[in-house]
């Protein structure tokens, strides 16, 4: 069976909308024939046919067998199918409007902040995700900004109410923000604040205030009882295959 995240029909007249709701389960058979298929790996199927089964995709072919009975079939014939893009890196859902600070929830006070969980803050009724989702645009990873460690990323999938049915992957990693070594001209730098500044050895001082935070928190992880380890689904969260 294959296994494929999304996919998106390349359409001339579809135009992006203010909003766009969640779509229900996808329940029952489900075939698109006579598309134009590009699979991802650089193959491309003519008048190909794809298949779903609850919400999954079946079958993916020139050949496909469609069956006689309880099945949905749409003719798509002219159109192009993609596989659902991903976005990495980016701040959707934390931000809607930068000039205006009530909708900017992606940066933190402080420099050290692991314990940020960007996947919280995300907002589903961004307007932005609509824009996306338009352009073929299923999932993305969410990445908190501001200061050296920034906290832990999500990955969310873009048809959902809430970030609790957003959530695909939580916590996928912890951000590090390297400071820059090498000096650079800037009037409103380091540099500008007259004899005696240094932007590179500012910079190690940082690095060297990360490692000994690291450095603690080993300290601390290594005298906890061992079964404290072993990850625990959240309230309000589905365990992650």
């Amino acid at each position: 069976m294959l296994s494929i995240i999304g996919m998106t029909a390349c359409l001339s007249s579809l135009r992006a909308q203010e909003t766009v709701y969640p779509a229900g389960p996808q329940k029952g058979l489900v075939f698109l024939k006579n598309a134009t298929i590009h699979t991802g790996a650089g193959q491309v199927i003519e008048r190909g046919t794809i298949g779903f089964s609850n919400g999954k995709i079946i079958a993916v072919g020139a050949n496909v067998a469609i069956p006689a009975d309880d099945v949905r079939v749409f003719d798509v014939q002219g159109q192009h199918i993609y596989p659902g893009l991903i976005v990495t890196d980016s701040n959707l859902g934390l931000t809607e409007v930068e000039s205006v600070r009530a909708t900017n929830d992606y940066s933190e006070v402080g420099e050290i902040n692991p314990s940020i969980r960007s996947i919280v803050s995300y907002n589903t009724d961004s307007k932005i995700i609509n824009t996306l989702r338009t352009n073929g645009i299923l999932i993305a990873q969410v990445v908190p900004e501001g200061g050296l460690l920034t906290g832990s990323s999500s990955v969310v999938q873009l048809d959902a109410w809430n970030w609790e049915d957003a959530a695909y992957k939580t916590d996928n990693g912890i951000h590090f923000y390297m400071p820059r070594l090498m000096p650079r001209p800037n009037p409103f730098g380091p540099e500008a604040r007259g004899p005696g500044s240094d932007a590179v050895k500012a910079a190690m001082e940082k690095i060297e205030q990360v490692k000994d935070f690291s450095a603690k928190q080993r300290l601390i992880w290594t005298a906890v009882p061992k079964e404290w380890h072993q990850p625990k689904v959240r309230v309000g969260e589905r365990p992650v295959r």
